[in-house]
């Protein structure tokens, strides 16, 4: 055999080599069910899905729009500590009658929650923001106004006088500032009324700031009353808010309370009756300023719908950062203290 016919020979047998490996290796890849997946910085990913709610990272695409559940929790200094505010996803305060404010905590059903309250009455104003979710709302008694309002509008509703197997009272605090109720009590609860529940799917945006008008900020102070000063100060560290009332950190469970993000909604407020309490307006639009990342957007909240959105002085919503929400809502004379 001369050079010229071995060199021929070769090249067809390494041509049958390479024909053969590749043909096993696409029969493997798609043909043996054997699951393959990249090496290094080029490792596959599992698709991310995100909770519409918080914006936070789920396991998988049947948890992107929650069912929700709205709880009243009260504020008297009766009442602090409080058991559950470090859970929600979503929390607001408004003002109620009597000086002080009231919250109002927003959870994701799927959550394992081992203690809520205490639990408090609903109040009109409160009930619009529960419609924004299509949830659950659990609370004890309510308002006239908000009452007559849950019965006309079908809410999904579970007050205590009517619900009390879905409560306890904790005999260790003084009533009315004793009851509770946890996700155990309200997974029963919509399991027995399954047929009311609905999946929310009205989120906010999230993601990186996507406007430049911007303040460094390092803390808020909202002066609700002259004996009730809300405050959020920014740790550049942890990336995160830390709570405050009358200058004091506001704990559960020996922890702080925190969040990502700081939503002031300003809005008017009138007294409608001898006992102190309020219409406060939770539809059309109104200042607002938001704080994520140590810094400050001036902007306005507008619902001409079934949800308040979040804009920029340029009309752009503005992206919130996933994670823990609270929601002020501050009468429109209230000032908002700024540290820069």
């Amino acid at each position: 055999m001369n050079k010229k016919n071995f060199y021929n020979y070769l090249i067809i047998f390494l041509a049958v080599v390479v024909i053969f490996l590749v043909g096993y290796l696409i029969f493997n890849r798609y043909y043996s069910g054997v699951v393959w997946r990249k090496i290094g910085n080029t490792t596959s990913q599992a698709p991310q899905y995100f909770s519409s709610l918080d914006g936070t990272a789920v396991g998988g695409p049947e948890m992107i729009n929650p069912s929700v559940v709205g709880i009243m929790i009260d504020n008297h200094p009766d009442a602090r500590p409080q058991s559950g505010l470090a859970e929600a996803k979503i929390v607001y305060e408004a003002p109620a009658e009597g000086g002080i404010t009231r919250y109002f905590a927003i959870f994701d059903s799927a959550q394992s929650v081992e203690k809520v309250g205490p639990v408090r009455s609903a109040r009109p104003y409160f009930v619009d923001w529960l419609e924004e979710y299509s949830g659950l709302y659990m609370h004890c008694g309510g308002a006239p106004e908000a009452l007559i309002k849950i019965k006309s509008e079908k809410v999904f509703d579970a007050d205590e006088f009517f619900n009390g197997p879905y409560y306890w009272r904790d005999e260790l605090r003084i009533a009315p500032h004793n009851l509770y109720t946890n996700s155990e009590h309200w997974n029963k609860l919509l399991s027995k009324r399954s047929d009311q529940k609905q999946l929310f799917s009205q989120g906010w945006k999230f993601g990186e700031l996507n406007t430049s008008s911007t303040e460094i900020v390092k803390s808020v102070a909202i002066n609700f009353t002259s004996d009730y000063v809300v405050g959020f100060d920014y740790d550049p560290t942890l990336k995160i808010y830390t709570r405050s009332i009358n200058s004091e950190q506001q704990t559960e469970n020996g922890q702080p309370l925190i969040a990502q993000n700081i939503i002031v909604q300003y809005v008017k407020v009138q007294i409608i009756d001898d006992y102190g309490r309020k219409d406060i307006t939770t539809s059309g639009s109104g200042d607002l300023r938001v704080l994520r990342d140590g810094v400050l957007v001036r902007g306005q909240w507008k619902k001409d719908g079934v949800r308040t959105r979040w804009y920029d002085q340029n009309g752009l919503e503005i992206n919130l950062k996933s994670g823990k929400i609270w929601v002020e809502v501050v009468p429109n004379d209230i000032n908002l203290k700024i540290s820069t």
